[in-house]
């Protein structure tokens, strides 16, 4: 069990082949750095003392040990057995019992029999959820260099995970998953239950496929929500694209300065005697007899 001083690390995998929908490569790095990341309140939140944290974590396990009814714990309890093992602590009492049973049940690496790789029979590429539960490959670097956008290969990893958040970046509305590893193969394999920062085009790069839900309808209305919200991200986008390109456009109109316009030149005889005649008028209206 790693110690309570030392950074958490987040698995994050971001790329940059297209500047905004393409990119390749992937990235760890201290989730303190990562303005996209899970909040505090889900990692860190009630008795976070080294020494308490370890107390009432080995009063978790204990009940579980002799399978004793984990009602009888309280909220502390069921946060400092999460915060231990590096979970998310967020929701009621009864969500962290069940997430902390769940890690208790897959913590020896039998994950897989619990969410074999046969249940995961329809293809979602390109098309998840919060709620779906799902397998994919990603890409495995060894080190990740931000400043050439490149990282060394060391491998492909496949997890199986539940996504239990997505959202939008700020910046470029990149879309981003949470998701909780239920198991995994490969180079450097993640814990169970621990929460993994994918974006969605690496997500989806090597294909992924998912389980059925218990209520197809529903998927389909949290779906529906999410495209909704996604639609709505990209047009406030497009609008600030429009009007910072309208402003550009009225800053180079104001430097253009003053245009002045040439004079007609009068090359033919009708236009000198229209002249004549013009000046001829002014002359009598001047001095009228």
């Amino acid at each position: 069990m790693p110690e309570r001083g030392s950074k958490r690390r987040v698995i994050y995998l971001s790329s940059s082949s297209e500047e905004d929908d393409e990119e390749e490569s992937d990235e760890e790095y201290d989730d303190e750095d990562d303005d996209e990341g899970e909040s505090e309140e889900e990692f860190d939140n009630g008795c976070s003392d080294n020494d308490c944290d370890e107390v009432l974590s080995q009063r978790v396990i204990r009940f579980l040990k002799e399978n004793k009814n984990l009602d009888s714990l309280t909220l502390n309890d069921c946060k400092a057995y999460l915060r231990e093992n590096r979970l998310r602590i967020a929701g009621t009492k009864a969500v962290c019992i069940q997430r902390l049973q769940e890690h208790w049940r897959m913590k020896d690496g039998n994950g897989e029999a619990h969410y074999p790789r046969s249940s995961f029979v329809v293809n979602c590429t390109g098309d998840v959820c919060r709620g779906d539960t799902v397998l994919f490959t990603q890409k495995v670097y060894a080190k990740f260099d931000k400043v050439t956008r490149r990282g060394g290969l060391i491998g492909k990893r496949t997890v199986a995970g539940r996504v239990v958040k997505e959202s939008y970046g700020a910046s470029k509305q990149q879309h981003t998953f949470t998701v909780e590893v239920l198991w995994s193969t490969g180079v450097r394999k993640l814990p169970p239950l621990y929460p993994l920062l994918v974006k969605g085009r690496n997500l989806y790069k090597l294909r992924t496929f998912r389980r059925l839900w218990n209520d197809e309808a529903e998927r389909v209305q949290v779906l529906a929500e999410k495209h909704k919200r996604g639609a709505a991200a990209r047009g406030v986008r497009a609008l600030q694209k429009r009007k910072r390109k309208l402003v550009q456009i009225g800053g180079s109109g104001k430097n253009q300065g003053h245009v002045q316009l040439p004079r007609q030149a009068l090359n033919s005889n009708g236009s000198r005697k229209s002249m004549r005649s013009r000046d001829k008028n002014n002359a009598v209206r001047r001095h009228p007899a």
